[in-house]
């Protein structure tokens, strides 16, 4: 039998209780659930109180299903789990006249206060970036649970915190999503994001027009101070002093300072030693590059969110072959999607997508120099490409020239006989051999496998202009 109406708080509590455990995730359930209310139960309906629109958002696009089906257990019928914002002030007003014909609760664009999205863009943040958007996985599984507990704990945990990893693998979404959970729980937070480069610019130009002070009047009142490319700032002397202070400044008083940048403070460069400790004071955290589960997710969640449609054989095939980014995978995406639409009889084939974002072997062999592949080998091995290609038998020299033709061969599909030729071997049989034993290593050593795809990106991502061996 369905739970009395009037035990409404009982349910929600036992629901609670339930939830906690199957998500067996404290920080979130602390930051999404704990401050959550039944409001009314209607029907098939269950109308659950949030403390804001973005964590209406985010429970509704994370964890619909598992508090569907877990009011639903519990009170022995099925429900509908709806999201509304509550203030502590009318939740018994709300509760007596609660109207699912109404208007919403509150005035919003997309699911957020339109004062939230006025301050959103004042805060020089991107209204795209959010949480509930942003596709967890392994590679940045830690940076995300560092991110929710800023939020939870503004300014006295993870502070400062320091965001790293190469170009488009969200460092600025996750760092952006954090000013924008800060203005949907308080809108009154003074946040304020910019390129190092940007804050460089105001400082000039306090300096030209004498207005110092102004300048400082900007920075040092922020409760939140998100700066990214924090790397370039290694090439302005003036700037480091200046973000120094402005940097003690907000520690000094409990705000929250986030960085963001594309490699850690240990390896930037010209960095004075006092402000790189500063980075290191808090936490760093790396995002790394996007894995094959989570530049799936990432593809079915744009094709998705934009309307795009493409198979799902279609979509891992691109997360397959895009390994590089998100970006250059959201972009991969929208390129099939409309080469999908001029397509007059059906959707491209796994061979056209392939041809379409140059990823067949003849585009990839004529995009990439084999110079590039000896000399990206030869880097993560530490030998020499006069190695590689000499009589040199050493077991470390053997393993790299072995990783070489495995992938002239099984990425780049050069013929066997080329690629002795290459590496001045004098028979193919012995490339057979290489591929094969890469291949099994490959296949029972994952940080082997981690190693080959850490070379082919690097390769990939190489800007070398060698000439043709």
């Amino acid at each position: 039998m369905p739970m009395n109406i009037k035990d409404k708080n009982q349910l929600w509590k036992t629901v609670l209780a339930q939830i906690e455990i199957k998500l067996d995730a404290p920080a979130q359930f602390k930051t999404f659930f704990q401050d959550t209310k039944l409001i009314d139960l209607q029907g098939n309906k269950a109308v659950i109180g949030v403390i804001n629109p973005y964590t209406a958002e985010w429970l509704k696009a994370k964890h619909e299903k598992l508090i569907k089906d877990t009011i639903s257990y519990v009170y022995g019928e099925e429900l509908k789990p709806e999201f509304h914002v509550y203030q502590d002030t009318n939740i018994k007003e709300l509760e007596k006249e609660f109207d699912y014909e109404e208007a919403p609760l509150l005035a919003t664009q997309h699911g957020v206060l339109n004062s939230v999205i006025d301050e959103i863009n004042k805060a020089g943040l991107n209204t795209k970036y959010s949480f509930s958007n942003f596709i967890v996985g392994n590679p940045n599984r830690i940076a995300h649970a560092a991110a929710l507990a800023v939020v939870d704990n503004l300014g006295a945990i993870y502070n400062p915190l320091f965001i790293y990893g190469p170009t488009g693998v969200g460092k600025t979404h996750l760092a952006q999503a954090i000013g924008r959970a800060v203005l949907e729980r308080n809108i009154a937070k003074k946040i304020k994001y910019t390129p190092s480069e940007g804050f460089l610019n105001d400082m000039v130009k306090a300096i030209k027009t004498r207005q110092q002070e102004k300048f400082r009047a900007i920075y040092r009142p922020l409760d939140i101070l998100i700066i990214d490319d924090m790397q370039l700032i290694s090439k302005w002397v003036a700037t480091q002093e200046e973000f120094f202070n402005t940097f003690n400044e907000l520690y000094n008083a409990g705000k929250q300072i986030i960085m963001i940048a594309d490699r850690k403070p240990d390896d930037i460069k010209n960095l004075e030693s006092r402000l790189r400790s500063r980075m290191q004071g808090g936490m760093v955290v790396e995002i790394a590059k996007p894995d094959f589960e989570m530049r799936l997710a990432i593809a079915q969640q744009k094709a998705e969110s934009s309307g795009f449609d493409i198979s799902k054989q279609a979509l891992e095939f691109i997360a397959r072959s895009i390994t590089d980014n998100v970006r250059a995978l959201e972009g991969a995406i929208q390129k099939v999607a409309l080469f999908n639409q001029m397509k007059p009889n059906g959707h491209l084939t796994l061979e056209e997508i392939a041809h379409t974002l140059n990823i067949d072997s003849q585009s990839k062999r004529n995009s990439i120099k084999i110079s590039t592949v000896l000399k990206e080998v030869a880097k993560e091995f530490n030998v020499s490409v006069k190695e590689l290609k000499g009589p040199k038998r050493t077991k470390d020299v053997a393993l790299a020239r072995q990783v070489a033709m495995y992938i002239l061969r099984e990425e780049f599909d050069y013929k066997l006989e080329d690629i002795a030729r290459f590496l001045n071997r004098k028979d193919h049989t012995t490339v057979m051999h290489a591929v094969d034993k890469i291949k099994s290593k490959t296949m029972i050593q994952d940080g082997f496998h981690a190693q080959i795809s850490k070379i082919i990106s690097a390769i990939n991502e190489s800007s070398m202009t060698d000439e043709e061996l």
